[in-house]
């Protein structure tokens, strides 16, 4: 019943986001046309005839009902039409920006949890020490710095002035490997900056409330039994204090997840990353209806499957959750 009743609120909630997602970018001002045209005073001269032959061609001179009903027929068939920039169709320019973004996404991802477990179970093991002092007070600096702004450092210190690494892109231009090993090699280090941006910009949170829920635990009177029957502190933090801290981590991780792959438009702006962020940039700037349908469809899936997986995944982890929910039905 508990399971049904989760099921129709996400389903409420994804009819709401597809909603915004129809009328939202139509309430941004100018259009597809104003911005290839570049305003009244704009480099390019678009007659009135050609305007009104690009309105019927893209299909905006229909009612908004029209409109309307096309996007709701696109969102259960998965064709959102052409892009407008792309002249391509909408499904064939999401694939072939999203696998850069899942990359750099994925591995962010993976570093900041295990970074911000780690640090955090570290430092409420030493809570209230040097240590523990000097972790706090880097997390809660690192967390102030935009990600932007981290990623704009980095491009100036790593790219300009030691010319460590690239200053854009996914990989070399022009280049052309002997093999996958050197494909891999150039891939990576094009996603070494974008990457430790993304981590950076996340550890902190992680490490957070990491820490506060194990130092939480490290109070509870079964870790004073377990010291005095002198059990190993690697043992007590990886199989007690982690396993009845780790629940929070899970929605904080779902939340982040869904949070880098919209927070990535900032960053894979700054190095010029070909993932989903950037393009969504380029979509919202050329008021390209069609790809902004399909991205915020994207990102909205995305996130709540990820909500999705987590309500599924709380209950095996600690089984008094699917116990109290029976317990109160």
């Amino acid at each position: 019943m508990r399971r049904s009743k989760h099921t129709v609120t996400y389903l409420y909630v994804l009819f709401f986001v597809l909603l915004l997602n129809f009328v939202l970018p139509r309430l941004l001002p100018g259009g597809p046309i104003d911005f290839l045209e570049g305003g009244e005073d704009g480099p390019v001269f678009i007659s009135d005839a050609q305007k009104v032959a690009m309105r019927d061609y893209y299909h905006l001179d229909e009612s908004a009902w029209m409109q309307l009903a096309d996007y709701v027929k696109g969102i259960f068939t998965f064709d959102f039409g052409q892009s407008f920039t792309y002249k391509m169709p909408v499904y064939e320019v999401i694939m072939n920006r999203l696998p850069w973004t899942l990359l750099i996404v994925g591995v962010a991802t993976v570093l900041s949890i295990v970074i911000g477990i780690v640090a955090g179970l570290l430092s409420a093991w030493r809570h209230a020490g040097d240590h523990d002092r000097g972790w706090f007070l880097s997390m809660i600096s690192v967390s102030t710095i935009p990600d932007f702004l981290t990623g704009m450092l980095f491009v100036l210190g790593f790219s300009v002035k030691w010319d460590w690494f690239p200053l854009g892109g996914a990989a070399t231009p022009f280049y052309t490997p002997n093999g996958w090993w050197d494909l891999l090699i150039d891939v990576s280090w094009h996603a070494v900056l974008p990457v430790v941006t993304l981590t950076v910009a996340n550890t902190a949170s992680i490490y957070l409330l990491m820490r506060n829920e194990a130092i939480r635990v490290l109070r509870e009177p079964f870790i004073e039994f377990a010291l005095a029957k002198g059990v190993g502190s690697g043992t007590i933090l990886y199989r007690h204090v982690l396993r009845n801290a780790i629940l929070p981590i899970i929605t904080m991780v779902v939340v982040r997840l869904g949070g880098l792959l919209a927070g990535s438009v900032l960053v894979e702006t700054v190095f010029s990353y070909p993932g989903i962020g950037n393009l969504l940039q380029e979509a919202i700037l050329a008021r390209d209806y069609p790809l902004l349908h399909g991205l915020f469809v994207l990102m909205t899936v995305f996130v709540l499957l990820l909500n999705m997986a987590a309500d599924r995944i709380y209950p095996l982890l600690d089984p008094r959750i699917q116990t109290g929910k029976q317990g109160g039905a």
